[in-house]
């Protein structure tokens, strides 16, 4: 059905799943967050300002299984990839990069 290459995501029901994953992990630190601060006796306002503080850690670091457009140095080829995901092999050149948080490095 798919020819995928490394890093590449094509199917429309794979980046749901990532978005979905991406939001229950959200969900998970926020609760893991606010059930430590109440087994450990604080009173429910501390506990969920620290659920706060981790949410919003999470959210202003945002790399956590963000999908970008990725073009090609070599060939221009655009396609969606995971940002930070680590090498990516371009399905036209074979040109294979690694993407971090605001540049692509050709290997």
């Amino acid at each position: 059905m798919y020819s995928y290459h490394t890093g590449e995501i094509k199917n429309p029901g794979l980046e749901l799943m990532l978005v979905l994953v991406r939001v229950i992990g959200f969900a998970a630190i926020v609760l893991i967050a606010a059930g430590a601060g109440v087994v450990a006796g604080l009173p429910p306002v501390a506990s969920g300002t620290i659920a706060g503080v981790f949410a919003a850690g999470l959210m202003i670091s945002g790399s956590f299984l963000e999908l970008i457009s990725f073009k090609c140095p070599d060939c221009g080829t655009v396609t969606k990839t995971m940002k930070n995901f680590g090498s990516y092999k371009c399905p036209v050149c074979g040109t294979e990069s690694v993407i971090t948080r605001d540049e692509i490095t050709k290997l």
